[in-house]
């Protein structure tokens, strides 16, 4: 809970809003209201640490992180951030372009949940290295530990030595049809596939690559609202033509096998049936 003392000081150290400069205000001016401006970010942002100093002491993060490794829980939460990446861009205006409020919020989000308790991000460099470590940098900032691996199979072994590390790997075309990685994933206690990276898909997005994010357990217990599914070809064959076309095909083999999402539950049904494993689940695609 939350001390009074606590709010008392946050109501008394967060500079007062003041009224906006007039029209015509001298440079003086303007330059003393962009400092105010900016002394009041800061105070929010220390409020907000306060906050997740209240969050870790309820959540008991703080004695769970002093466990080993495999056991200690990730903070990480894929569906509240992709929930609230869709509610910062939809209220978003003004001069300051879309790509720097988010990647701002990327690492005010993802730094607080590190501080809740540590983890690190291994990924997969692909087909484009320079184009993935840009997507990590983004979505996770520099405070985060990242490590580069070669093969989706290298961060798959990062993740399971780790039991919080999160690991990152393209899907597209930054990744060769030979290799069926997501194989891996249908052992009961393998990782999983617990998010979609951009929450924000657009087609000017500075670290667009689309990737996967597994990690040992889903962080949100349940499904989110698109399942992925590892899938043979025979099973693909086997939906009707017009669930067919509802299918997100991630990522695919030389030999016709693939890994799919899907948000339709009579397709989920229907592929449950013919036999096709659950890898894991994300939020919903977010276009603006």
């Amino acid at each position: 809970m939350v001390s009074k003392a606590r709010k008392a000081s946050r109501m008394t150290d967060a500079p007062a809003p003041q009224a906006k400069p007039g029209p015509h205000a001298s440079l003086a001016d303007i330059r003393a209201e962009i400092d105010r401006i900016d002394a009041a970010m800061h105070a929010l942002l220390i409020e907000r640490s306060a906050v997740i100093g209240d969050l870790i002491t309820i959540k008991n993060v703080a004695a769970s992180a002093s466990a080993s490794a495999d056991h200690r829980p990730s903070a990480f939460r894929p569906a509240r951030e992709a929930s609230m990446m869709r509610d910062m861009i939809e209220r978003h205006s003004g001069l300051l372009p879309l790509d720097t409020v988010e990647s701002i919020w990327r690492v005010i989000i993802s730094t607080f949940t590190y501080v809740q308790a540590p983890y690190d991000v291994a990924y997969c460099f692909g087909t484009e290295p320079l184009a993935m470590r840009d997507v990590a940098r983004f979505h996770f900032g520099y405070t985060v530990p990242l490590s580069a691996q070669a093969s989706p199979q290298g961060v798959l072994d990062a993740v399971g030595a780790r039991g919080d590390a999160l690991g990152l790997i393209p899907i597209g075309p930054a990744m060769p049809a030979e290799q069926a990685w997501w194989r891996a994933l249908e052992a009961q206690n393998a990782p999983k596939v617990i998010a979609r990276l951009p929450f924000v898909e657009r087609a000017d997005h500075p670290a667009g690559l689309p990737c996967l994010v597994v990690a040992n357990a889903p962080s949100d217990p349940a499904v989110m609202a698109a399942e992925v599914f590892s899938v043979s070809q025979t099973m693909l064959a086997q939906l009707p033509g017009d669930q067919a076309d509802e299918i997100d095909r991630l990522a695919g083999h030389t030999d016709g096998s693939s890994l799919i999402s899907v948000t339709s539950e009579a397709i989920r049904e229907h592929l449950r049936a013919a036999g096709a494993l659950s890898v894991g689940s994300h939020a919903p695609v977010y276009r603006p």
